[in-house]
């Protein structure tokens, strides 16, 4: 935490002020890792907030999601680096016995050396707000982590994936984020993503992106049929998705060929009314 900062004042977030202050984190991140990624010994802080930054509906509909927090638990084999401290943040309290068994795993550390490094922290809350949102809804629970990090020089904040809320978590807790920045999360997205290959020349399935509304999937429908008369299915996939939420398969079979004037694609057709997709569905 800069020490000019008083009375836990911060920039709004998604400011230009907190742009900036983003951007002269993200400058320490380099040298921070020349300076300590290949040597074992030096000591470091890790942050990890396993939590899904997603839509809190998209969130409410996968099961246990909170559990999903629990597949990151993966990062505490970095404890096997004697001066490495971690500082895990989950939803809510993890059992003692599934940490025990990680820390177990690690080779030639003992268990109680590696549990004296390790800070389990939890925002007690299980709904379906993102953990990152959760956490900073927490003034105290901020603190807890910042008086947790050491040495704010040597740490960093790793997550699951990188957005705006990841953005304002880096710079209240004053440390670089290890990940993409969120100013070019729409490239991971399908169509950004899609765009990025196009752009380098990397080849991918035929396809489509950019569609806004029923009328563009039915329309992007009919051309890939169109271009390939053989095609039998053809994947829909929402623009951000988790878990196979938002998938769904579109069969043609019994499907009107398209016309060359796409007459048979806009709303309310038979070729759009074929285009059934369960939000649960996995491809």
């Amino acid at each position: 935490m800069p020490p000019s900062r008083q009375h836990d004042v911060y920039p709004e977030p998604g400011s230009t002020a907190e742009l900036a202050e983003f951007a002269a984190l993200q400058r320490r991140l380099s040298p921070l890792f020349e300076r300590v990624f290949a040597d074992r010994l030096a000591p470091r802080t890790v942050v990890v907030v396993p939590g899904l930054s997603f839509d809190a509906e998209l969130l409410g509909r996968i099961e246990g999601y909170t559990h999903y927090e629990e597949r990151q638990l993966t990062m505490l084999m970095l404890l096997k680096m004697p001066n490495t401290r971690m500082v895990f943040l989950t939803s809510a309290p993890l059992d003692a016995s599934i940490v025990d068994y990680y820390l177990h795993l690690l080779p030639g550390i003992p268990h109680e050396h590696a549990r004296a490094r390790l800070t389990l922290l939890a925002a007690h809350d299980t709904s379906t707000v993102s953990l990152t949102r959760k956490i900073l809804e927490r003034p105290r629970l901020l603190a807890r982590v910042r008086n947790a990090l050491g040495d704010a020089q040597l740490a960093h904040l790793s997550c699951f994936n990188a957005t705006p809320d990841e953005r304002t978590l880096a710079v209240r807790l004053g440390i670089p984020l290890y990940a993409c920045d969120p100013a070019l999360l729409h490239l991971g997205t399908k169509s950004g993503s899609r765009s990025v290959f196009r752009e380098a020349g990397v080849a991918m399935p035929p396809g489509a992106e950019n569609l806004r509304d029923m009328h563009d999937v039915v329309n992007a429908l009919a051309a890939l049929k169109r271009h390939q008369p053989m095609l039998a299915r053809a994947a829909v996939k929402l623009e951000e998705g988790v878990s196979g939420e938002g998938n769904c398969l579109f069969d043609y079979s019994g499907a009107p060929p398209p016309s060359p004037r796409l007459r048979d694609s806009r709303p309310g057709s038979p070729l759009s009314c074929r285009l059934d997709c369960n939000p649960r569905r996995r491809v």
